[in-house]
């Protein structure tokens, strides 16, 4: 390292395989995180295993989506440390940590200037998991998405036609690790029962699926419920 140029701290953990495959993909130890002069996350302890579906849920301004935040490396916690397969996140590979957690923000992350097809194009070849027409198609089918809207520029989607190409781009992202920001937000009846399946696959090909939400549906679904309280996790009741 001292004045050596080469990036000596950016490391690709290894795949788990095998025994590792039940074991802790995404560790958060000791994390805290302050808004402003306050502490809304308080030496949190959170470990998501691959093929878990784990829930978090909490009441508005309890730190959630500012935890979904540390957990993908947007922004850094106070104190504490985020690992991904046993590695800091601040020593992972760029490319490695884009290609590696997927995300489902509040906004679903598309262009809207771009149809569903074109979004799913784009955004998977630069996660280098490059579709075909066929194959973004596909994806856009299995969640739900009027064959008619595939080539339809996303700014006339409804908010539930963008959640669910927000889904699919998700899925499309091949990431070991999932985490999604509520979201059954704007989906209607069989958009929700569409993600259930989804995420209940996903778990079972062993993705690591963290979800905030308190949808019901989802809650039954889980493996794990926590609930972030006071600036801690807490099992949910």
């Amino acid at each position: 390292m001292g004045r050596d140029p080469a990036p000596a701290t950016v490391v690709k953990p290894a795949a788990a395989t095998g025994a590792q495959a039940a074991a802790a993909v995404l560790v958060a130890t000791g994390v805290a995180w302050a808004a402003g002069e306050r502490f809304v996350l308080l030496d949190l302890e959170l470990s998501v295993r691959a093929g878990e579906l784990l829930l978090i849920s909490g009441h508005n301004g309890a730190g959630k989506t500012s935890l979904l935040s540390i957990l993908r490396g947007a922004i850094a916690p106070a104190r504490g440390q985020v690992t991904l397969a046993g590695v800091p996140l601040e020593d992972v590979a760029a490319d490695y940590l884009a290609n590696h957690i997927a995300t489902l923000q509040h906004r679903p992350g598309l262009y809207f200037d771009l149809t569903g097809l074109e979004n799913l194009a784009l955004l998977s070849s630069l996660v280098n998991q490059p579709l075909t027409v066929t194959e973004a198609s596909a994806l856009l089918d299995r969640v739900g998405l009027p064959r008619e809207a595939h080539q339809r520029r996303v700014r006339h989607y409804s908010r539930g036609m963008q959640q669910r190409t927000g889904l699919a781009r998700v899925m499309a992202s091949g990431a070991a690790v999932w985490l999604l920001d509520e979201p059954s937000t704007g989906l209607d009846p069989a958009g929700r029962e569409t993600l259930s399946r989804v995420l209940r696959d996903a778990a079972a090909a062993g993705t690591a699926v963290l979800a905030i939400s308190h949808d019901p549906e989802l809650l039954a679904l889980a493996d794990r419920h926590l609930e972030l309280r006071d600036g801690r996790l807490h099992e949910a009741a």
